[in-house]
């Protein structure tokens, strides 16, 4: 379930959207407040995601997606196959590895921006975000570990709206 506090947060942006909406429309129609709502809960999902990766709550990371969700690096346009993780048990074993192993020992940011809906309908979404992610360790002040984008593809299930799949298409920058 994703966090209240989140979806408070979700329904004060709705409703801002709405009294907006009232000011600009003597009507909003019923999908217009579908859609506002569906982008909503979208950017709650996003903001989870960040959170429930970046303190390891791998259980709570892996709710995130769909049964058969994937997860998918691309570097220079090339995706990288040992990168590649399919469905939700496989991503949960690979936030546990990756929490308990190579992050152990390091604070995780994942800051997003500049979040865009390239499709959104009743059930199924795509959107796009910017990404850098910065990594601290106890002697360390925060370095950048990767910058790039998510493309994430999006089904509306029982639960809400759930990753379907998400890829990190990472720069690549030459010194």
């Amino acid at each position: 379930m994703i966090s209240s506090k989140i979806n408070l947060h979700s329904l004060a942006f709705v409703a801002s959207i709405s009294v907006c909406c009232l000011n600009n429309s003597a009507e909003v129609s019923a999908r217009e407040t579908n859609i506002s709502l569906d982008r909503a809960a979208i950017y709650d999902v996003l903001t989870q995601y960040s959170y429930r990766w970046d303190s390891k709550d791998s259980v709570g990371f892996a709710e995130l997606f769909t049964e058969d969700g994937s997860l998918e690096r691309q570097v220079n346009g090339e995706k990288i196959d040992s990168a590649t993780v399919k469905g939700k048990d496989a991503i949960l074993n690979y936030a546990k590895n990756s929490h308990q192993g190579r992050l152990a020992d390091r604070l995780s940011r994942h800051h997003f921006s500049g979040i865009v809906f390239i499709e959104l309908n009743e059930t199924t979404a795509i959107t796009e975000n910017m990404a850098l992610i910065t990594h601290q360790t106890e002697n360390s002040a925060p370095f950048i570990v990767s910058s790039g984008y998510y493309l994430n593809y999006w089904n509306k299930t029982e639960n809400g709206w759930r990753i379907s799949k998400r890829v990190l298409k990472t720069d690549r920058f030459e010194n």
